[in-house]
C-alpha cells in the first residue's frame, strides 16, 4: 500500500551519465517510482472502505463483529510471522483474550479492557510456565506483542463506539489516517529527498511526512467541525496533526518488527497492500489517540 512517508527511489544525480555509444553525450536517468501495483492497491483499498463504511452505519455490533474478523487475521498474519523466527506464541489464548479486550471494552469500558488484557497476560504466564517449548519465555514475549499490538490497540475502537455518535468517531479516525498516507505518500514521491528513518524504512522522506501532517491539519480543520460540531476547529487540527504523527509512527513500527524478522509483508489477503495487517497498521495507533483527545476535552 501506499506508505506514510512516501516510498519512492530518489532520482539519479543531475549530472548523467555517458552514452552507450562512448560518444559523450549526456542523457538524463530518472528512475520509476517503486513500489506496488498501484491500480490493485486503490481497488483494494475502496472495496475495504465500502465494506467498512456499510458496517460502521449498520449497527455497533455489526462494527464490533467486522473489527474481530479483521484483528483475528492480523493476529494470524503476525503469529505466522513469528513462527518463522522459531517463536511459538499460544495462538489459542491470544486470540481469545484479544476478543475479550475488544467485546470487554465496548460492554464495560475501560475496565473491560484492561481485565481482558489482564487474563491475556495470566494466560500466557500460565501457558509459559507448562509450555514445553525450548524458549517459553521467547514464545511468552512473542505472544504479549500481538496482545498489545493488534487487540489492545483495536479496543480503543470499542471505546469510541460507547459514546454518542461514536461510528462517527471511528470513521473520523479511519479517515484522517488514509488522509495522511495518501498525502505522505503524494508528497514523498514528488519532493522526497531526506529519508526519515533509514535504518527501518529507507524509502519514507522527511518531506512526506512534513506534508502529510499539514495535509491532514487542513482535512480535519475543514471536514470534523462539520461531522462532529461538538469538536471545534482547534481540537480538529490537533486532532489531524496528532493522527499524521501517530500514524507514521505505527507504520514505522510495523516496518521495523518486518525488517527483524526479514520478510516484505505479514500476509498476502489483500492484493496491492499485502496482509490485512499491511493495511491496518497505521490505524492500530490512530485509535487512542482520538479516544484521548476526546478525553482531554471532556467529550
Amino acid at each position: 500500500m501506499p506508505q506514510g512517508s512516501g516510498e519512492h527511489e530518489p532520482a539519479a544525480p543531475s549530472g548523467g551519465t555517458q552514452g552507450a555509444d562512448g560518444s559523450g553525450r549526456i542523457r538524463r536517468i530518472r528512475l520509476r517510482p517503486a513500489g506496488r501495483n498501484l491500480s490493485l492497491a486503490v481497488g483494494s483499498a475502496v472495496v475495504f472502505a465500502v465494506l467498512f463504511l456499510a458496517v460502521a452505519f449498520t449497527s455497533n455490533w455489526a462494527m464490533i463483529g467486522f473489527i474481530a474478523i479483521v484483528m483475528v487475521i492480523a493476529m494470524l498474519e503476525v503469529d505466522a510471522a513469528l513462527r518463522t523466527a522459531d517463536l511459538r506464541p499460544p495462538t489459542a489464548v491470544v486470540l481469545i483474550g484479544g476478543l475479550a479486550m475488544l467485546v470487554g471494552a465496548f460492554v464495560f469500558g475501560a475496565m473491560g479492557q484492561l481485565a481482558g488484557l489482564a487474563m491475556t497476560f495470566f494466560g500466557v504466564l500460565i501457558w509459559s510456565l507448562a509450555a514445553e517449548d525450548a524458549t517459553p519465555l521467547r514464545s511468552a514475549g512473542g505472544a504479549l506483542l500481538i496482545a498489545l499490538w493488534i487487540p489492545f490497540l483495536a479496543s480503543f475502537l470499542s471505546l469510541l463506539l460507547r459514546r454518542d455518535g461514536g461510528e462517527w468517531y471511528v470513521v473520523i479516525t479511519v479517515a484522517l489516517t488514509a488522509a495522511s498516507d495518501i498525502a505522505a505518500y503524494a508528497f514523498g514521491s514528488q519532493l522526497g529527498r531526506r529519508r526519515l528513518a533509514p535504518a527501518v524504512s529507507p524509502a519514507k522522506t522527511w518531506e512526506g511526512f512534513i506534508g502529510g501532517v499539514a495535509a491532514t491539519m487542513l482535512v480535519a480543520g475543514v471536514g470534523v467541525p462539520l461531522l462532529v460540531d461538538t469538536v471545534s476547529v482547534g481540537r480538529a487540527v490537533a486532532l489531524g496533526a496528532l493522527i499524521a504523527v501517530v500514524a507514521t509512527v505505527g507504520d514505522l513500527a510495523e516496518s521495523a518488527v518486518k525488517r527483524s524478522l526479514g520478510i516484505k509483508d505479514l500476509g498476502t489477503l489483500l492484493p496491492g497492500h499485502g496482509g490485512m495487517m499491511d493495511r491496518v497498521d497505521a490505524m492500530l495507533f490512530t485509535l487512542p489517540v482520538t479516544h484521548l483527545v476526546l478525553l482531554a476535552g471532556r467529550l
